[in-house]
């Protein structure tokens, strides 16, 4: 296992062809110094990429600052795979993957295996104008078209459980949909087309609208959970705030102050601090639990609209890293490690660094980009499925394309969705199996005691072996006496060997004292 970032630059925003051709894009390991992959004339605005995921059969989409198209990248090829027309230029993206069905297969219900062509479910973008687009991604139906921000859309971002659909704006406003409300344009069996979809969104209205913020929004950032009342929305603004929201309850927790406008932020993965890039270039950590020395307590930081500001002054970097500061420029991406010990971050002068947590040092150094940084994924992944055999390349040249994006809204009959998918072939269950159903599923006990023993199977180059010495069956008595015998002797030397030396050293440190108080 590895993880693997993928990185961005924005480009140019002039028309020269040679700084086009600068522009690139790569995937590379943070905790060693492979590079997987490399894609030439990538670029995209700030936050204007979305990624499937990374290895064979996984897609790129970036969407062109200058032009209405979004370029599609794949895994294995350098270049553009396709460029897909748009009705507007758009400047931010977001991928919705399909979402996970907690219900069990009924015993009707035939399983398959994972098809090699991946495609999400949808794909949402937002435009200067404050337009919200969602595509259906297999059949290239434009499922919503909503007005959604008075000004340009900065970010867009989605809960794991694919419920609500988080857009911040330039409006200052952060807006939260939910998604089955924006997508659901199958339900009406009216035969009007277009004009009931769009008669259905212009009655769709925001889960929760927070207006709050004063300044543009640059970020936001949702915590996965299982349970969706503890699902918490964390926002970023220009004005030099971080907020929590629950979004259940629709309430605001803490506000926090920083000293300087926030580009962007992320958070610990078991919940324990928040991390924010500053326009100074500083990156500021900021604890959501403190312990408390009078109770011996770790409690939680903020809570009931509290407004805490955050010091400005660290001298001893406890809560500060610096990378970025001695170059004079912002941080616009960041991210943290599976683990949540490294901190990876990049900025406006196309320097990307991973840094420890704990001692604030800079660890690695990627290669640099020619402009700013646009966007960053860090995933982690298989470095078997990585590597670039005859066999993956192969396979990645026999996918399928990605429908074209359509520019008008899809129609509100169902009978008109058409839908095409690569159906994998079934999953084949022995015989075996099927007798040993009834005596509780023992061949699938022992397949999954089969799996678990290849995890624990040593397949690296390293090899432990236990060499025993001497028997200890009954039988062989007599002669495992004597080796015991040896082995006591051997044991009793070393022990008063090693009693007079620490003797010796004692005394001699008493000496050493004495000399010193005389002096």
């Amino acid at each position: 296992m590895d993880e693997v970032l993928f990185y961005i630059s924005q480009g140019d925003q002039t028309d020269s062809k040679k700084s086009a051709a600068e522009s690139f894009a790569y995937t590379s390991s943070i905790h060693s110094s492979k590079q997987y992959q490399s894609y030439r004339h990538a670029s995209s605005p700030l936050r204007g990429t979305c990624i499937t995921g990374i290895g064979p059969g996984e897609r790129i989409f970036t969407c062109d600052s200058k032009k209405a198209l979004i370029n599609v990248y794949s895994h294995g090829k350098e270049g553009i795979d396709q460029r897909i027309p748009v009705p507007e230029a758009l400047t931010t993206l977001h991928v919705i993957h399909h979402p996970q069905l907690d219900t069990k297969a009924s015993d009707d219900e035939v399983l398959h295996e994972k098809p090699n062509f991946r495609i999400p479910w949808l794909l949402c973008g937002g435009s200067k104008s404050g337009k919200l687009y969602i595509w259906e991604i297999s059949s290239g139906d434009l499922l919503c078209v909503k007005e959604a921000h008075y000004q340009g859309i900065s970010v867009i971002e989605s809960s794991s459980c694919k419920t609500f659909l988080i857009t911040g704006g330039e409006d200052a406003r952060c807006l939260v949909w939910n998604l089955a409300d924006l997508i659901s344009i199958y339900g009406n069996n009216n035969n009007g087309g277009d004009e009931n979809g769009q008669d259905h969104l212009r009655s769709v209205k925001p889960y929760w609208a927070i207006a709050e913020n004063t300044l543009p929004i640059t970020d936001v950032n949702l915590n996965p959970t299982g349970v969706i009342n503890d699902l918490k929305l964390y926002t970023s603004s220009k004005d030099g705030t971080v907020r929590i929201f629950d979004i259940m309850t629709k309430t605001q927790l803490t506000t926090f102050i920083l000293p300087h406008s926030v580009e962007c932020l992320t958070r610990d993965p078991a919940n324990r601090a928040l991390y924010v890039g500053l326009s100074n270039g500083q990156i500021k950590m900021i604890p959501l639990y403190k312990f408390n020395p009078h109770t011996s307590v770790l409690e939680g930081v903020g809570g009931m609209n509290k407004i805490i500001t955050i010091d400005p002054h660290d001298p001893n970097l406890t809560t500060t890293f610096v990378q970025h500061q001695d170059s004079s420029s912002s941080v616009l991406q960041i991210c943290i490690s599976m683990d949540g010990t490294s901190l990876i971050s990049g900025d406006s002068k196309g320097q990307v660094y991973v840094s420890d947590i704990v001692t604030k040092q800079t660890i690695k150094s990627f290669a640099s980009l020619n402009f700013p940084v646009a966007y960053i994924h860090l995933q982690t992944i298989s470095t078997k499925s990585l590597d670039a055999t005859a066999n993956n390349v192969r396979s990645d040249k026999k996918h399928r394309m990605v429908p074209t994006l359509k520019r008008v809204l899809a129609s509100s009959d169902p009978v008109e969705h058409t839908l095409f998918m690569d159906i994998p072939e079934p999953i084949t269950i022995d015989e075996d199996d099927e007798d040993d159903e009834s005596n509780g599923g023992f061949g699938s006990w022992l397949e999954a005691k089969r799996i678990e023993e290849l995890q624990f199977k040593n397949l690296s180059d390293i090899d432990s072996t236990v060499k025993t010495i001497g028997k200890n069956n009954n039988n062989d008595a007599a002669n495992s006496s004597p080796n015991n015998t040896n082995l006591e002797l051997k044991l009793k030397k070393v022990s008063e060997a090693y009693t007079d030396l620490r003797t010796k050293y004692e005394e001699l440190l008493k000496e050493h004292a004495k000399l010193l108080d005389d002096k």
